[in-house]
C-alpha cells in the first residue's frame, strides 16, 4: 500500500495545485458572457443568467479555458483571419455565434475573447488555437431575452459547417490578393513568418490541410451528403478517421463520418460506469484503477480534436508522443465530479404545475421509464459519490436509429504501424485490417504513457507512475463493472456492444433536441408516435415532426424543446430531415404503443417463454393529457 500511495502521490498534488490563477482573481459574475442585441435567428437576448449547479464563476472559466492539448490552427493566423467573403475577422462575435458558439467578453483567462471552449495552446514552442471540453458540452438556452448559461449541457455548435467556412476563409485569403497582403503584413510583423513569400506556403499547407480533413470526413450517405446542421456531430467516426490517418500518414485511410449523435450533457459522467452513448468504453467508477478508464477516453476525445501526435514509436518511448496535457485530462474529470444538474428555474420561466407533475409521476412509472433511466430519486444529485449504472437497451429493442452503434463497431481499416503488433486485452496482433475500435484503444493507451515532451513536469510524474501503471494492466483488480443489456447482465450482455444507453434524467429538460441522434424536437414530441405521411394524411393523429429546423435557442417550456422557427423566415436554419440516412426519428415509442416493452418477473429479470425467447408486451399509447403530465413531471427532475 506504501509504494501504491508512493506513486499515486504526484497526482493528488498536481490536483491540488493553483487551479484558477489562470482566470484572474476576480471575475465578473456573468462569467463574461456576451449578450446578442442582433442574432441570425432572431434570439436576441438582454442579459446572460447561470443557474444553480455547485460550480461558481471560477469553476466555470477553469472548464472553458483550460487546454486538453488541442492544436487546431496556429494562434495568430486564427486571430487574424478574415471572412471569405468580407474584411470582417472569422472569430468576431457575430460570426462565431453564426455557428452557435457561445460567445464571450475578453478576461484573463481568455484576453482575445474567443468563445467559450476555444484556448491557446503551447506544443513544442508553437502557439495554437485549440478546443477544450467546453466547446461542446456548454449550453445556452433563450426565453423572452434571457440567455441560460448551462455547464455540462449539450452544444447547439454546428462544427461541420464551421470547418467547412474556415476552409472556405483560407482558400478565398489565397486567391485575393489584398485580402492575402492584409493578412501576410500581420503575421510576418507578429513573427509567423520571415516574409510574405514563406506566408504562402504555410498557408497553402493549412489550407490543403483543412481541405483534406473535410473530405475525409465528408458525411457521405451513398451518393449524396446529409450534413449534421446545429447540435450534432459525429464525433466516433471523425476520432477513428484521424487515427488511421496517423496510421499509415501516406495514404488515404478513413470512413465515412456520416452518424452524427447529440453532444452528451456532462453531469454525472464521473459518476458513470459507461459513458458512451453506446457504451464501448468501461469507465470503471472508483477504486485504483478507476482513473484509467476516463483518462483513455478523454484522451481519445483530444486524438480526435486535433492533438499533435505520432503512432509511430520512436526508440526508447513507452508509447507514442502527443500533445495531449494529461495532467489536465485528470483535472477536468476531477471538476466534473462537483457539476450538478440544473434545476428548473421558475424564476425564469413559468411554474411547474405541481399536481400536473404528480400525475404524471404516476405514468413515469407506469410505463417503467425509471427501469432504464436513473432519476434523482433514486440518488443524491449533489452528492459525488453517486453511483450511476446504465441499462443499455439492445438496437432490436429500443429500435432508434442504428447508424453510430453499428459504425462504432463495424468499421475497419488499414492498420499500418500497428500491424504485427499486439491488440489490447486480446491474444491476436493486429492483420493488415482492423476494426477501429482495437485501434484506437492502443492509441490511446499509448499516448497515455508518452506524454507531451516539453511539459516536463508532466512526463516526470508519468515516469514515476510507469511502473505502476504496467503492473495495473498486468494484474488488474477484478472488474466489478457489469454491462446491462435488456435488463440481463450474463456473459452474452458483456459482448453486445450494439445498444444505447438509457441516460439519466435529472437536467433532462434542458437537453433537446432527443434521442442518441437529436432527431426529435421536444419532450412532447418524444411520446408521440412516428408516422408515415400517409398515416398523418389518412388519420389525422399527432405524430412526431418528420421536419423540423433547428438553430435557434429559443426554449418552449410547454413542449420543452427548442423552437422550430420558419426557414421561411429564417433561411440560414437547418432542416431536420428525419426522411435521410441517419436521422430516423423511429424507435423509443413505449408510451405511443409501438416499441414493445420486455416483460420482468418479481426479481426484474426478463421472462422467457418455452423456446427462451423473451417476452415483450405493447403497452397502451398514452393520451394528450397523460403526455403533458408526463412532461411536466420531466420538468421537476
Amino acid at each position: 500500500m506504501k509504494k501504491i500511495m508512493l506513486i499515486l502521490g504526484p497526482v493528488f498534488f498536481l490536483l491540488a495545485d493553483c487551479t484558477y490563477v489562470s482566470q484572474g482573481i476576480i471575475a465578473d459574475s456573468d462569467r463574461y458572457a456576451e449578450t446578442t442585441e442582433k442574432d441570425i435567428f432572431g434570439d436576441t437576448t438582454d442579459k446572460i443568467v447561470y443557474l444553480e449547479q455547485n460550480w461558481d464563476r471560477y469553476d466555470s472559466l477553469w472548464f472553458y479555458y483550460t487546454t486538453q492539448g488541442s492544436n487546431f490552427m496556429d494562434y495568430k493566423l486564427f486571430l487574424n483571419l478574415e471572412q471569405a467573403d468580407n474584411k470582417a475577422l472569422f472569430r468576431s462575435s457575430e460570426n462565431m455565434n453564426k455557428f452557435r458558439f457561445l460567445i464571450q467578453r475578453a478576461s484573463t483567462g481568455n484576453p482575445e475573447g474567443l468563445p467559450v471552449g476555444f484556448v491557446e495552446d503551447m506544443h513544442l514552442d508553437k502557439s495554437y488555437v485549440g478546443f477544450t471540453c467546453a466547446a461542446c458540452h456548454t449550453t445556452q438556452i433563450n426565453y423572452q431575452g434571457t440567455g441560460i448559461r448551462i455547464d455540462g449541457g449539450p452544444a447547439l455548435a454546428d462544427f461541420e459547417g464551421f470547418f467547412l467556412e474556415i476552409e472556405n476563409a483560407l482558400k478565398a485569403t489565397l486567391n485575393n490578393s489584398e485580402k492575402f497582403d492584409r493578412l501576410a503584413t500581420l503575421m510576418v510583423d507578429q513573427g509567423v513568418s520571415e516574409n510574405k513569400e514563406e506566408f504562402r506556403k504555410i498557408l497553402e499547407q493549412v489550407s490543403q490541410k483543412q481541405e483534406k480533413y473535410n473530405k475525409t470526413n465528408a458525411p457521405v450517405q451513398g451518393d449524396q451528403i446529409v450534413h449534421y446542421g446545429y447540435g450534432r456531430l459525429d464525433a466516433f467516426g471523425r476520432i477513428y478517421n484521424r487515427i488511421l490517418e496517423h496510421l499509415t500518414p501516406d495514404q488515404p485511410n478513413a470512413n465515412p463520418a456520416n452518424a452524427p449523435v447529440s453532444y452528451p450533457f456532462l453531469w454525472d459522467t464521473p459518476q458513470h460506469d459507461f459513458v458512451q452513448w453506446n457504451g464501448v468504453g468501461n469507465n470503471n467508477p472508483g477504486g485504483l484503477k478507476g482513473f484509467l478508464g476516463p483518462l483513455e477516453r478523454n484522451t481519445g476525445e483530444v486524438l480526435g480534436v486535433f492533438a499533435t501526435f505520432s503512432l509511430k514509436k520512436r526508440p526508447g518511448d513507452k508509447g507514442y508522443r502527443s500533445s495531449a496535457v494529461q495532467r489536465n485530462l485528470f483535472r477536468l474529470e476531477d471538476h466534473l465530479l462537483s457539476l450538478e444538474s440544473p434545476v428548473w428555474p421558475e424564476d425564469i420561466f413559468p411554474a411547474i404545475n405541481q399536481q400536473l407533475a404528480e400525475q404524471g409521476k404516476q405514468v413515469y412509472q407506469d410505463y417503467q421509464c425509471d427501469l432504464c433511466h436513473s432519476s434523482p430519486d433514486k440518488f443524491d444529485r449533489s452528492s459525488s459519490e453517486r453511483r450511476v449504472i446504465a441499462q443499455f437497451s439492445s438496437l432490436g429493442a429500443i429500435k432508434t436509429d442504428v447508424a453510430m452503434a453499428v459504425n462504432a463497431l463495424t468499421y475497419v481499416g488499414n492498420s499500418g504501424y500497428f500491424e504485427g503488433q499486439d491488440i489490447p486485452n486480446s491474444k491476436d496482433q493486429f492483420s493488415e485490417k482492423t476494426r477501429v475500435l482495437f485501434a484506437l484503444s492502443k492509441a490511446t493507451s499509448g499516448v497515455v504513457l508518452e506524454p507531451d515532451h516539453d511539459k516536463m513536469m508532466v512526463r516526470r510524474w508519468l515516469d514515476q507512475a510507469y511502473d505502476f501503471l504496467v503492473a495495473m494492466a498486468n494484474n488488474p483488480i477484478k472488474d466489478k463493472t457489469i454491462r446491462h443489456v435488456d435488463f440481463t447482465a450474463d456473459e452474452q450482455a458483456q459482448k453486445n456492444l450494439q445498444t444505447y444507453k438509457g441516460r439519466p434524467l435529472n437536467g433532462i429538460w434542458a437537453t433537446a433536441p432527443y434521442l442518441h441522434n437529436g432527431s426529435v424536437p421536444s419532450l412532447y414530441e418524444l411520446f408521440l408516435p412516428s408516422c408515415t405521411e400517409e398515416e398523418i394524411a389518412t388519420t389525422g393523429k399527432e405524430c412526431r415532426s418528420s421536419k423540423f429546423t433547428v438553430g435557434s435557442r429559443e426554449f418552449d417550456p410547454i413542449n420543452v424543446g427548442l423552437v422550430s422557427k420558419a426557414s421561411s423566415q429564417y433561411p440560414s436554419l437547418f432542416e431536420f430531415n428525419t426522411s435521410l440516412p441517419g436521422n430516423s426519428h423511429v424507435g423509443h415509442e413505449y408510451a405511443a404503443g409501438k416499441t414493445p416493452v420486455i416483460k420482468l418477473d418479481a426479481e426484474g429479470k426478463p421472462m422467457k417463454n418455452s423456446i427462451g425467447q423473451i417476452e415483450l408486451e405493447w403497452l397502451p399509447a398514452i393520451h394528450k393529457g397523460q403526455r403533458l403530465a408526463l412532461v411536466e413531471y420531466l420538468k421537476t427532475l
